[in-house]
């Protein structure tokens, strides 16, 4: 079952292309058609323009804080893991320092992978449904 995850959702000027911001965090367009209804209605904050698009109009972005927070777990979380097994690690003529390394890397980079991973599939499912 997809998590939800709060995306960016974006509409363009049709005036100006300024991409405008909807503050509403929902995880697909269905359930931004029973928050809003069927059009969008805004006024762009670059040309004043007032505009009414339609719901299919909206897009989602990948959240920068997700990208961001992903990020910080894989640096504190490499940082932690060596801090932590630094005695095994830097201990002279051991076989296995290469593959502890190695592990210590992939665990928060996996945890890193799958949450981008999953912003795009959230991303993505967004945009390719549409409401009829």
């Amino acid at each position: 079952m997809p998590t939800e995850r709060k995306m960016k959702l974006v509409i363009k000027c049709k005036n100006c292309n300024e991409l405008y911001r909807i503050k509403k965090s929902v995880p697909d367009r269905a359930e931004l058609r029973n928050l809003i209804g069927d059009s969008v209605q805004f006024v762009c904050p670059k040309c004043s323009h007032k505009e009414i698009s339609s719901i299919n109009d909206v897009k989602a972005k990948e959240s920068s804080v997700i990208a961001i927070a992903a990020f910080l777990i894989m640096v504190f979380g490499t940082g932690l893991i060596g801090y932590l097994l630094k005695d095994y690690l830097f201990r002279p003529n051991n076989p296995y320092n290469i593959l502890a390394i190695g592990g210590l890397l992939l665990i928060p980079s996996i945890i890193f992978m799958i949450l981008n991973k999953q912003e795009r599939d959230n991303v993505r499912r967004f945009n390719q449904y549409r409401i009829n």
